[in-house]
């Protein structure tokens, strides 16, 4: 059996889509697992709507705790053999839990499929379809993938830091206790996914859409987000540990070092030189300063040159230099490219 576990938090629009999405599915050994984070709207109705309606389908209420509290209630509760999350305002193929199901799978510890993008109705074009199998030492080349995201191959669309388009086996996340962090706003999936591949020794990639997210107004992340400093912060030495209890830190430190850099790039976009910050510039700069004394960072500052593309090289060397009045004119020339590809 697969158990779907639906994060359900004011998406009474989009929240019928998805469910039926799964209820269409080719393959009806399932359960659904909505977990309502204490929503404002309609859904907590949809949800109960659903559940009289179909015995698969159960729904758990929650105070609203955030995405990664009730990803940890679903898993404290599904019963399937596979686990797989989607997003509720988001929705899944039809043929998405039948591969799942394929008797060819079974001895898998993880399945990994593409996303595609749904935007205005229309569903991006399909590409062709790999197939390729990992086990053993070749795993680190979808570890790596965590930390250096790129895709397997030029048309690929996995996420490999998303956990939707995959599967997990519910054995492996409780035998090692794998859950999200409550404590990270951002990068949690990051985090939930190294752990569980770090104890993974199988996988099959296969590149069909399976998971189509929606791009509708509202729908983007990027923006001001305070807060991203700590949560950052917290976020590369959870990761730091995590590595260093499975012995894998010495196998990926160079990777470790230009996530942690992303990160840097990441925070001064967003956060300290946002155009949309309300905080004083002398705020910003005694930021920065801070960030600059930071262990991680000051270490990850050493592998400037050996990994990213340009413009985070340029603009880490004018940060690890201290020059901040040149340190926020590149911030806010990149937030506002961003910006405007919609990223």
């Amino acid at each position: 059996m697969i158990s779907i576990i639906i994060p359900v938090y004011n998406t009474e629009q989009y929240l019928r889509r998805c469910i039926n999405s799964i209820l269409d599915s080719s393959c009806g050994d399932f359960e659904i697992i909505l977990v309502n984070d204490g929503s404002t709207d309609n859904s907590p109705a949809i949800c109960e709507e659903y559940s009289c309606q179909d015995s698969r389908i159960k729904v758990i209420h929650q105070e609203n705790r955030g995405v990664s509290s009730a990803r940890n209630h679903g898993l404290d509760h599904c019963q399937g053999e596979w686990v797989v999350f989607v997003d509720s305002d988001d929705f899944i193929s039809r043929d998405f839990l039948n591969l799942i199901a394929r008797e060819t799978y079974q001895n898998q510890d993880l399945l990994l499929f593409d996303f595609a993008k749904f935007i205005a109705g229309h569903v991006s074009a399909d590409y062709p379809v790999h197939t390729v199998s990992f086990s053993g030492d070749n795993m680190l080349r979808l570890i790596r993938r965590i930390l250096v995201p790129r895709p397997l191959y030029a048309d690929g669309s996995a996420d490999f830091r998303s956990p939707c388009a995959r599967a997990y086996k519910k054995s492996i996340i409780d035998r090692y206790s794998i859950r999200f962090s409550p404590s990270l706003t951002v990068g949690e999936d990051l985090l939930f996914n190294m752990e569980y591949q770090l104890r993974a020794r199988s996988c099959v990639y296969t590149s069909v859409p399976v998971y189509f997210y929606d791009i509708h107004e509202g729908s983007a992340t990027h923006g001001f987000r305070s807060g991203l400093l700590k949560n950052h912060a917290r976020l590369q030495r959870q990761l730091k540990k995590l590595l260093e209890q499975c012995r894998m830190f010495p196998v990926l430190e160079n990777e470790y070092y230009s996530y942690c850099l992303e990160n840097l790039t990441y925070v001064l976009i967003w956060e300290v030189f946002s155009p949309s910050s309300p905080r004083p510039y002398h705020t910003k700069c005694r930021m920065c300063a801070r960030m600059r004394k930071n262990p991680i960072y000051a270490k990850a500052m050493k592998y400037n040159w050996k990994n990213g593309i340009l413009p985070r090289k340029i603009l880490v060397f004018f940060f690890r230099l201290s020059c901040w009045p040149i340190t926020d004119l590149i911030c806010r020339a990149s937030y506002m490219h961003l910006k405007g590809n919609d990223f």
